[in-house]
């Protein structure tokens, strides 16, 4: 039989993202071959349940992969499927979105778990969420801490932990978006750059984002 385990006093911070409390020393028994960088720890989950009323999140250990190991108990947990592997303990709604994310989807929120605070984690979900909502694609992970949009990359993503933001790229002059912009923009060799710095931004993001031109 496998060991089960339920965390307590989780906040659910997106579409399968949750902040919990697991302390180092437990997160190194999960499988996996975690990094250790920053405070807070990440761990994917294949298969859950979460229970919204009471925040709790209960999972086998067979289940759980250790991704990060941080220096804190906050930790942050993937869902590891985006096809319905979890399982939720409140009744679904028939028009509930699913979101379908990709592995560089899920690296980008992973990324921004590791290296953001909790309100940049949130608004780089929502971020995200908000532009699989509305297209399918996913994300690729350059050299460094940038991702470009695929298959037509008409938005780019750098994940900023220094400042916590993210700075985000869009394709077109800074003309095109003058009209309609509710964030600062400026020039980036013939596109437009912004940034985000809060979930307050991410509504005014995402139109900038969809009003980028399209091949």
């Amino acid at each position: 039989m496998a060991l089960s385990i339920t965390a307590s006093e989780v906040n659910e911070i997106g579409q399968g993202v949750w902040a919990l409390d697991l302390p180092p020393h437990q997160i190194r028994l999960f499988g996996g071959s975690p990094q250790s960088i920053g405070s807070r720890s990440v761990v994917l989950l294949h298969e859950c349940k979460f229970d919204k009323e009471k925040r709790t999140i209960t999972f086998d250990m067979s289940d759980v992969v250790a991704l990060n190991v941080g220096t804190t108990s906050e930790a942050i947990a993937l869902a590891g499927s985006p096809n319905g592997a979890l399982k939720s303990s409140r009744r679904v709604e028939e028009n509930t979105i699913q979101i379908p994310y990709g592995p560089g989807d899920r690296e980008f929120i992973s990324m921004a778990g590791k290296l953001f605070e909790l309100d940049m984690q949130k608004a780089a979900e929502a971020l995200l969420s908000g532009v699989r909502k509305r297209i399918s694609g996913d994300l690729k992970r350059g050299k460094s801490k940038n991702f470009s949009e695929t298959p037509d990359n008409f938005w780019y993503v750098i994940v900023q932990p220094r400042v916590q933001q993210l700075s985000i790229t869009v394709r077109g002059t800074v003309d095109h978006f003058a009209s309609m912009a509710k964030l600062p923009i400026k020039d980036d060799r013939g596109n437009t750059l912004f940034k985000v710095s809060g979930e307050g931004d991410v509504e005014a993001a995402l139109e900038l984002i969809f009003h980028a031109k399209r091949k």
